[in-house]
């Protein structure tokens, strides 16, 4: 019985491990933060390398708002909700990213993140 449990308990911990190890590294994904304002819609840092990176989107408005970058985009963030996008840059390159609210007064507020060109090898 206790080999059985153990043999069980080994299977699992290497199973998650396993997990843990596949899908995109997160170590390198870039961290953007989006604000969403009545005002405005800024990202920082505006400009990122290459590859992942992870928009952490807050809505601070009182409507549901949606974030739209490079096609993808997020579900209607709730009033004072936050939500996470995860989008792959392949190129360099400027990026249009688009804030869009509901409503009979939808408003649509737009920024730029910059992809900065991978660097040569020395």
């Amino acid at each position: 019985m206790f080999v059985r449990t153990w043999a069980l308990a080994s299977a699992a911990v290497l199973l998650m491990a396993g997990f843990a190890s596949s899908g995109t590294d997160t170590r390198h994904a870039s961290q953007v933060r989006v604000m969403m304002t009545y005002a405005s819609c800024r990202a920082t840092p505006m400009e990122v390398e290459p590859g992942a990176a992870a928009f952490t989107v807050v809505n601070r408005m009182r409507t549901p708002r949606t974030f739209t970058i490079d096609g993808r985009r997020t579900r209607y963030v709730l009033p004072g909700r936050t939500a996470v996008l995860r989008v792959s840059f392949n190129h360099d390159g400027v990026y249009r990213f688009f804030c869009v609210s509901r409503g009979p007064q939808a408003r649509v507020r737009t920024g730029v993140v910059a992809v900065r060109p991978v660097a040569p090898p020395a």
